[in-house]
């Protein structure tokens, strides 16, 4: 009869235009976005940008990009490698669901439920 209510994290859904939209705005300006974990298909996937090696100087030279377990130093190459269900991200149906974000040694490092206030301020269930 009396209970209590887990609180859940609230579903960040965003266009997976959008994400790729902040991941490059941040690259422009010398900047890595971090890594987030993202649900497509009840599939889950990981990518972002970080900077390599890790103690090196935040700036376009030393900012790479991950997908998965590949690394691609171009954001250019990046965008054109992310495939999911024989699709380019561009190309995605549906939006993607937000599981974590601000991601560093599989930790979301970040205080806001998404890691990122732009990712909430993009989201398509507002």
């Amino acid at each position: 009869m009396f209970g209590f209510k887990k609180n859940e994290k609230p579903t960040l859904i965003i266009e997976a235009k959008d994400l790729m939209e902040i991941i490059k705005s941040d690259y422009d300006n010398d900047m890595a976005f971090t890594l987030v974990e993202f649900s497509y298909n009840e599939k889950k996937y990981v990518m972002g940008s970080c900077v390599l090696p890790a103690n090196a100087e935040e700036c376009k030279e030393n900012i790479s990009f991950i997908f998965q377990d590949r690394v691609f130093e171009s954001f250019e190459e990046f965008q054109t490698a992310i495939i999911i269900d024989n699709k380019n991200i561009l190309q995605l149906e549906k939006p993607l669901e937000i599981l974590r974000a601000g991601i560093i040694d599989n930790e979301p490092m970040l205080k806001t439920p998404w890691g990122d206030k732009r990712l909430a301020d993009k989201a398509v269930n507002k």
